[in-house]
């Protein structure tokens, strides 16, 4: 190739860009011919570039480019006006002293000015998970307590930020709100546990590109409501499960000892008992089906029921239908506050005026907490006492506790409690 054909030459005209053919080689031995192409730093805003081809016309469609788009820059930077113009001059050292390009700053920026699925405020994003919730209660697919509790909490959330934007919600205005709220540490956490989960489903909606509570630590949150320590569970007396119980017993019109019986001897949860129907009570095989409408978490289980269980579920005057009435939200409740009464688990107080009143002293989930402990005391098997609760297999965070609480004689006399007259018409129990 002749020498006047390796010279470099301006593409476009007049553009300042420089081609170069170069020979390519490989010891003495030369093989063929590349382009390289250099665009010079005042095209380019910043450094240079450089980039090398393997044909005349692809460097110069590249060279091309490479202008057309500095020239459609500068179009654009003669566009703007002078308060732009001035603006980007002062905001340029402060980016060189940051380090950063305009580019970064711009590309940050963005999503969290304009988010991609549009801007909601903290109402709307709470209504759409309302309603969608309400669709899933609809199916059967959630549980009414478990809309209740989030309409009641995600209405203090709309209450303090119902008009403020998703993405303009600043952690420490969380922070400041929650301090002031004034309740427990386990209210405190749900509270936070629900706007926790309000700004995931606005995440991916898109009305958001982050989720300030991730910026929330554990020394933060320790300062918001402590740590929180288990709490020993309170279990009942023999003597005390057996009042409880003569009460059910004694008063049919609360339609609670089915109930009762299986909360003290088969450790059912209460909202899996007012779901549960007695064809999933197979008394003559000894168990209850907790299937995957009742069950947490969709476990599904087979628990054993023992023969004093038996005994008094088969004082229940109607086998069929639910296993205990549940019309509305606190119909339960209600029923077995009366029943507490009934049953004498009450205590004096005095009120702000000096004088004496009378008010129900139960510890929450004391029956179940029975179970587990006289269970695990009678069987000293946390296995079997976690698979008869639905817990997970090796869950022994929860016997930690129990093991402190009963006795193998205490147990026995638990397991022991009958009903003082046994119906005629028992078939018999298949132990």
């Amino acid at each position: 190739m002749a020498h006047d054909e390796l010279k470099s030459w301006i593409f476009p005209k007049g553009s300042g860009i420089r081609l170069r053919p170069k020979i390519n080689s490989c010891g003495k031995d030369a093989f063929n011919i590349s382009y390289a192409v250099n665009v010079p730093s005042k095209i380019t805003g910043s450094a240079r570039k450089r980039k090398q081809f393997t044909s005349k016309q692809q460097a110069e469609q590249w060279a091309s480019e490479q202008w057309n788009g500095a020239k459609k820059q500068g179009e654009i930077y003669f566009e703007a006006t002078s308060e732009e113009r001035n603006e980007f001059a002062n905001i340029l050292p402060k980016l060189r002293e940051a380090g950063l390009s305009l580019r970064e700053v711009v590309e940050f920026a963005l999503p969290r000015l304009l988010p991609e699925g549009g801007d909601r405020t903290l109402r709307e994003i709470v209504e759409e998970l309302r309603a969608s919730k309400l669709r899933m209660l609809e199916r059967n697919l959630l549980r009414e307590r478990s809309e209740r509790t989030f309409r009641l909490l995600s209405g203090k959330i709309v209450d303090e930020f119902g008009e403020k934007l998703v993405r303009n919600l600043t952690l420490l205005e969380v922070k400041l709100w929650l301090k002031t709220l004034g309740v427990a540490p386990r209210t405190l956490k749900n509270q936070l546990n629900c706007l926790s989960e309000v700004l995931r489903y606005a995440m991916s909606r898109k009305y958001t590109s982050e989720n300030i509570l991730d910026g929330l630590v554990d020394i933060d949150r320790r300062e918001l409501y402590g740590v929180e320590s288990e709490v020993e569970p309170s279990i009942l007396t023999v003597t005390e499960a057996t009042r409880l119980l003569e009460a059910a017993l004694g008063h049919p019109e609360l339609d609670l000892l089915a109930a009762v019986t299986l909360a003290l001897f088969c450790g059912l949860r209460t909202e899996e008992i007012k779901r549960l129907e007695w064809k999933d009570v197979h008394l003559s095989e000894g168990f209850v089906t907790i299937n995957s409408t009742i069950a947490k978490k969709r476990r599904i289980r087979n628990v054993t029921v023992p023969e004093n269980a038996y005994m008094w579920l088969m004082r229940c005057p109607d086998r069929s239908g639910a296993v205990t009435r549940s019309s509305h939200y606190n119909d339960y409740q209600k029923r077995f506050q009366r029943l507490l009464k009934h049953a004498g688990f009450v205590e004096q107080y005095e009120d702000k005026q000096g004088r004496q009143k009378q008010r129900v002293a139960w510890k929450k989930n004391a029956m179940r907490h029975s179970f587990g402990s006289y269970h695990f005391a009678m069987y000293a098997d946390s296995i079997k006492t976690s698979n008869e609760l639905g817990h997970k297999q090796g869950d022994n965070v929860l016997f930690s506790h129990y093991r402190a609480l009963s006795t193998k004689e205490k147990s026995e006399q638990y397991f022991k409690i009958v009903p003082l007259v046994v119906s005629e018409k028992i078939v018999e129990f298949v132990s």
